[in-house]
């Protein structure tokens, strides 16, 4: 399992690194951290990055089993790696995910129970806004 998390992570970041190398050089771009307990809309360009955190859970038998999964609506935002951040003595996951380009978007966070039943769901706003020219 972990090994296929490492995979997806890796996957994630060759396709980043594609995206900028394609793009004819260096850019510059904004990574926004958005803990999890955000309510207000992210606003952010095309060509940003965002770093989206888990509640954390104890690890206590009852989260041992639980496990994340992350989602999005809208066209403008994807999906591009996970991770597990470098903090003992609890769960919770990284997501990233990059805009490329302008419209609202929508991405969930669902806790899952072992059995794949959802156990609560998270919902944060995000729109992309036009990239201003010298950026």
């Amino acid at each position: 399992m972990r090994r296929l998390i490492w995979l997806a992570v890796g996957v994630g970041v060759v396709a980043v690194g594609l995206v900028w190398a394609g793009s004819g050089g260096m850019s510059k771009g904004t990574l926004w951290i958005v803990p999890y307990d955000c309510e207000e809309t992210v606003r952010v360009q095309a060509g940003d990055m965002i770093e989206l955190w888990t509640e954390p859970l104890s690890v206590i038998p009852e989260n041992l089993e639980s496990r994340f999964r992350a989602s999005k609506v809208g066209q403008g935002v994807e999906l591009v790696g996970e991770t597990l951040p470098h903090r003992e003595d609890t769960m919770e996951r990284l997501y990233f995910f990059k805009a490329f380009e302008p419209g609202p978007a929508t991405l969930k966070v669902e806790l899952l129970d072992m059995d794949g039943t959802v156990r609560e769901t998270r919902a944060y706003h995000v729109e992309v806004l036009e990239s201003t020219c010298g950026d």
